[in-house]
C-alpha cells in the first residue's frame, strides 16, 4: 500500500503521527507540522482516497495504512481528528505495542445516533463539485464510501481496549461532538478530557496555538513520567 505522507522534524526525535478528518488530507495539519517539528518527527499521512494516496477509501484500508506507518516507526504518539480519531482509536486498541500516547480530537463519534444518521443522509446529496471543494477526496464515490464507513462505525467495544495513555480533546462550541468526547473519555481506561473554550469542531485548525500547546504538554517527557 502506497501512502502519501507529509513529514517535518528530525527522524531521531519521537514520532507523532497525525491522522486527518473528512475534509482536508494530511495538509490539515500544516500548523502542527511547523510548530511541533522542533520536538517531534511529525508524520501526517493522506488516508486512502485522500490527496496523494490512492483509493478507494475504506475504514479497513485507513486503519491498515496508519498501522503500517506506526509499525515502521514504532513506538509512535498517535493523534486523530474526527474521522481520524476513529481510525486512531482502532489502531491503538488493536496494536498496543505500537502506540506510546494517544490523542483523540473532535469526538470521535462512538456510534452514530439519530441526529448523525440524518446528517449523513444530507451529506450523501452533496454534488461532486462541492465534495471536491470541501474535501481532499478525489470523487463523489469516495465521499459516499467514507459516509458508509462513518455510518457503520461503532467504537463502543473498542474504546475499553485502549491501553495507551489517552487525551480526548474537543472544542466547547463543538456541540455535536462534545457528548461523544465525554463518553469517549469515560470509556477509555484512565483517559483525560480537555474541553477547549471558544472553539468548535476544527480545533487543530482554528485554535492551533491552543491545540499545539495542549498536545505538546501531554506528550512531553515530564508528562510521560507521571
Amino acid at each position: 500500500m502506497r501512502t502519501h505522507v507529509l513529514e517535518a522534524g528530525e527522524v531521531d526525535r519521537p514520532t507523532l503521527v497525525l491522522v486527518h478528518g473528512a475534509g482536508q488530507g494530511g495538509r490539515m495539519w500544516r500548523r502542527q507540522l511547523g510548530a511541533l517539528s522542533d520536538g517531534f518527527h511529525v508524520v501526517a499521512p493522506d488516508l486512502p482516497g485522500f490527496g496523494g494516496s490512492p483509493g478507494p477509501f475504506s475504514l479497513t484500508a485507513a486503519i491498515e495504512s496508519v498501522t503500517e506507518i506506526a509499525r515502521q516507526l514504532r513506538p509512535v504518539h498517535l493523534c486523530g481528528h474526527s474521522l481520524g480519531a476513529i481510525v486512531a482509536a482502532r489502531v491503538a486498541a488493536e496494536n498496543p505495542d505500537l502506540i506510546a500516547r494517544l490523542i483523540l480530537s473532535g469526538g470521535p463519534e462512538i456510534a452514530p445516533g439519530t441526529t448523525s444518521q440524518r446528517r449523513l443522509r444530507i451529506e450523501r446529496h452533496r454534488p461532486g463539485w462541492l465534495v471536491r471543494a470541501i474535501s481532499d477526496l478525489s470523487d463523489h464515490n469516495g465521499w459516499i464510501d467514507m459516509l458508509d464507513a462513518l455510518q457503520a462505525s461503532d467504537l463502543s467495544h473498542v474504546l475499553p481496549q485502549i491501553a495507551a495513555p489517552t487525551l480526548v480533546l474537543c472544542g466547547k462550541r463543538d456541540h455535536a461532538s462534545l457528548p461523544d468526547a465525554r463518553r469517549t473519555a469515560a470509556a477509555v481506561p484512565g483517559a483525560h478530557l480537555t474541553v477547549v473554550p471558544h472553539t468548535g469542531h476544527l480545533l487543530p485548525v482554528t485554535a492551533s496555538h491552543a491545540f499545539n500547546a495542549i498536545a505538546r504538554g501531554f506528550l512531553s517527557p515530564e508528562c510521560r513520567q507521571t
